[in-house]
């Protein structure tokens, strides 16, 4: 059975440290002990920057046939400065490049400058049509902005007319957020941790997903397709309550808020492979809208191909999951 996964991540070192250095101070208060956090949290050097290597190795290992490869932490994508358009071509052709060496190994998402919704409507459909990209991964906001700003509205258009999805991933909240909710009496590991990884990266994009419908972003573009990680964010356990919620406010739709999720989103687990998730998530919005994902090289997991070709599902549902439903929306 053929295996595809969707959120996988590679770091382009120049553009991160360009980044770091426009980006300025995040909201995290460094303590004594978070430089060693960090220096063990994040993934080793070769199997971040490198599509062979660790990252081929592993693959073969566990049974990955392609990754769709997408900038990770400290993309050029979300920066606010002028710079990120330069810099998003840079790492998109050096993806392009790392690709042309394994080209049936893997495909790629394009890093797109949100500070220039025109430039990145451009560079979307460049990296499509010249670069054989299959959509686009845009993490989180920028200048505290979503993609239902309609400012951001040719991003949206150019991904309609390629007719390839928006991976929308998880951002680090904003500084005033992520101090007022996610800062605590414990050290700065867990605020990092907190506002990230374990809870505020996941509320953070299912509002985002949220914000594309209530803004009626969706109704201007109906041909959209949406990729949500995480098993769905937690917006995918929670459509009953905000049809219901929603109604209650007089806000009018085209649709209730679970058919344009259902009709425009799918999700993938993002490495969290639990049977229990699984199940609830095939229940909500059926096997047809899950698509695979490990979540390399910040998750590594041994069971990528042991745990669908295992999981309590028909075996139609299984390649659907496995290969099919990505296969469906995205040229692999």
């Amino acid at each position: 059975m053929r295996v595809i996964t969707v959120e996988e991540h590679f770091h382009h070192p120049r553009a991160v440290a360009r980044v770091l250095e426009l980006a300025g101070l995040g909201p995290v208060v460094p303590d004594d002990g978070f430089a060693d956090f960090l220096r063990n949290f994040m993934p080793d050097q070769d199997s971040a920057e490198r599509l062979a290597g660790n990252r081929l190795a592993h693959m073969d290992r566990v049974g990955i046939d392609l990754q769709v490869v997408s900038h990770g932490a400290n993309s050029p994508g979300n920066l606010a400065h002028p710079e990120a358009v330069e810099l998003c071509r840079r790492v998109n052709n050096d993806l392009a490049q790392q690709i042309s060496e394994h080209p049936t190994r893997f495909r790629g998402f394009a890093t797109l400058p949100l500070y220039d919704p025109t430039a990145a409507a451009d560079e979307l459909k460049r990296c499509v049509n010249e670069l054989g990209f299959v959509g686009t991964l845009i993490a989180g906001s920028c200048a505290g902005l979503f993609l239902d700003d309609e400012r951001f509205d040719p991003i949206l258009t150019a991904a309609e007319t390629v007719d390839l999805p928006i991976y929308v991933h998880p951002g680090v909240p904003e500084n005033p957020v992520s101090s007022a909710y996610y800062a605590g009496n414990w050290p700065a590991a867990l605020h990092f941790m907190f506002s990230g990884p374990a809870f505020g990266w996941h509320a953070e994009a299912g509002i985002h997903i949220l914000r594309l419908i209530f803004s009626g972003a969706l109704d201007r573009h109906p041909n959209l397709k949406l990729l949500s990680g995480h098993w769905g964010e937690f917006v995918a356990g929670w459509l009953d309550r905000l049809d219901e919620a929603v109604g209650w406010t007089g806000h009018r739709l085209d649709r209730p808020v679970s058919a344009y999720y259902r009709e425009q989103v799918w999700a993938t687990p993002s490495g969290m492979y639990n049977q229990n998730q699984l199940n609830f998530i095939v229940a909500e919005i059926g096997a047809e809208r899950i698509i695979y994902s490990e979540d390399f090289p910040y998750v590594i997991r041994d069971n990528v191909s042991e745990f669908v070709e295992q999981a309590n599902l028909s075996d139609d549902q299984r390649h659907a999951i496995a290969h099919g439903n990505a296969e469906g929306i995205m040229p692999l």
